[in-house]
């Protein structure tokens, strides 16, 4: 009899239990799904830009638009770099334009653009597409492409053309390239949509990414090269309701020159501000074969005391330094003929001494368009002697 009674009143608790459950559940007895977990704000607050950062990459591609600005006293001289990115295919393109307000500092001016000392050249407007196994750069005013391919150190150990092509993105020298190490101080503010906007920092080592190689001689303080973080690096970062990162700007005022020795010196405020959008695989497909004419950087680019006289050269390489230059055809348009090639023996005399012997050099070549160049002080010790390279503007 008590087993027949335990049955019967482990049948009645089992039947209040399932009314009770259809109760939670809904008259039809289904299950409510939970919500689904969101890619980036349900994690944990100090990972959240890092998993944003990574959901915008699997979104496929994006547009970018970044401007940096360089700010002296009251004048500012400001790269805008817009393009797209094919995250999924690991390529890009993009275009790069400065503009420099009148009264900027000439020597700062000089040192963003990589322009060749005392001549108005530098790459103030280029073109680029960039893949895993190839850059192809464009100047604003050539006719032609140039394609650098593997290890790009044509002269001096110099690479500053792969500065073009990023790791976080094909499209390189963008904020995206620091955000994954950044340290969010708070779970992010809501903003309009649902998104986020998020207040942190990063090393100020990671800067290192941002610019190219010259620059980073002239920017980076001592900190920086004894291999320490150094001082932290505001940034915003702003995600969307989707997770995806729709902004970021960065004040890198740390990164600036504290010595005076800097050709940078006068430059007193620095910031970046990256915007993205159109998500998705693009459209059209990003290309990497670009149109036109396309010349081997390998066999085009040469050092400027290479160059024979009555040879035709471009002075913008894409690579911003200020002895690389492009051999093309005299019969078309091109900045420099050369109309010839000095050594100078000797150990080096100092600049102006050296000034003085490069401009004897050349005085068989006179009138208001010519001009010379001559070996820096590095470049000397390394051969042994000097060059004088002299030259007539077209």
């Amino acid at each position: 009899m008590n087993r027949r009674r335990s049955a019967a009143r482990s049948a009645v608790l089992a039947t209040v239990a399932a009314l009770l459950l259809g109760a939670c559940t809904g008259f039809g007895g289904d299950t409510a799904a939970a919500p689904p977990a969101h890619p980036v704000f349900s994690a944990p607050p100090a990972r959240q830009v890092f998993l944003a950062l990574r959901h915008t990459q699997e979104t496929g591609g994006a547009s970018l638009r970044q401007s940096v600005t360089f700010t002296s006293g009251r004048t500012t001289a400001v790269q805008t770099v817009t393009g797209r990115v094919d995250f999924a295919g690991a390529r890009g393109e993009a275009s790069s334009d400065w503009r420099i307000a009148p009264g900027f500092p000439e020597t700062a001016r000089d040192t963003l653009l990589g322009r060749l000392a005392a001549l108005e050249t530098g790459t103030a407007r280029g073109r680029y597409t960039v893949d895993t196994r190839a850059i192809h750069f464009r100047a604003g005013s050539a006719g032609y492409w140039l394609r650098y391919e593997g290890d790009i150190e044509p002269h001096w150990g110099i690479d500053s053309v792969s500065h073009l092509r990023g790791t976080e993105s094909a499209v390189g020298g963008t904020l995206l390239e620091v955000l994954s190490g950044v340290r969010p101080k708070a779970g992010g503010g809501a903003v309009p949509g649902g998104g986020r906007t998020y207040r942190a920092d990063f090393p100020l080592a990671h800067a290192y990414a941002l610019f190219p190689e010259d620059l980073r001689n002239e920017l980076a303080p001592e900190p920086l090269f004894a291999g320490s973080g150094g001082a932290p690096v505001p940034v915003t970062v702003e995600v969307d309701g989707e997770g995806r990162i729709v902004r970021a700007r960065a004040d890198l005022a740390a990164v600036l020159p504290t010595t005076k020795d800097s050709a940078l010196t006068e430059v007193t405020g620095l910031r970046i501000d990256l915007t993205l959008g159109d998500f998705g695989p693009p459209t059209p497909a990003v290309g990497t074969a670009p149109d036109g004419r396309v010349l081997d950087a390998a066999r085009s680019v040469v050092s400027l005391y290479e160059a024979a006289p009555g040879s035709c050269v471009d002075l913008d390489t894409g690579m911003r330094h200020r002895r690389l230059v492009t051999r093309v055809s005299c019969d078309g348009r091109h900045d420099v003929r050369i109309t010839g090639q000095h050594e100078l023996d000797g150990a080096y005399p100092g600049p102006d001494a050296v000034r003085e012997r490069a401009a004897r050099a050349c005085a068989d070549v006179k009138g208001p368009r010519t001009w010379h160049a001559w070996s820096s002080p590095a470049e000397w010790r390394e051969r042994g002697k000097g060059s004088v390279t002299c030259f007539r503007l077209s």
